[in-house]
């Protein structure tokens, strides 16, 4: 489980920075357009897929990944982690239309993403074999 966990995190970030490279592709092609005062009827194939990517393929990944995790018993604090920065995410980027200048915290909160799934598939990978639990542990009576 431990070996998925770190794969399904891997993949996030890998997906993530393939968004990265979507979103590029579509403004470096949408700018020349504009430039010349054409106006695409559509948005660009490469648009849509970046937000394809972290609109359903990012999520369900993320929610794999807890449920790894707690198959695991390890890295939940970091999935966890991971499903909010995932969450707000989204949101960041629905606020983005209204709201461009937070399209910049969407571009910085990706790196977040990247991170928090990088740092997760480290602490699995270091974690201990055994956590034993303290249900069986003695305590002396006060």
């Amino acid at each position: 489980m431990r070996t998925a966990y770190k794969v399904v995190a891997h993949i996030i970030a890998a997906a993530v920075v393939i968004q990265a490279a979507l979103i590029a592709w579509s403004m470096f092609g949408l700018i020349p357009d504009l430039e010349n005062g054409t106006v695409p009827a559509e948005p660009p194939l490469a648009a849509m897929l970046h937000g394809m990517i972290g609109m359903y393929a990012v999520p369900v990944l993320v929610l794999a990944l807890v449920v790894i995790a707690l198959l695991a018993h390890a890295g939940l604090k970091w999935a966890l982690w991971l499903l909010l920065a995932v969450a707000v995410q989204i949101t960041l980027a629905f606020v983005a239309f209204d709201a461009a200048w937070v399209g910049a915290l969407h571009g910085l909160n990706a790196f977040s993403i990247i991170a928090l799934a990088e740092v997760g598939a480290r602490a699995v990978a270091h974690a201990p074999e055994h956590v034993p639990h303290t249900k069986g542990v003695m305590r002396p009576a006060t």
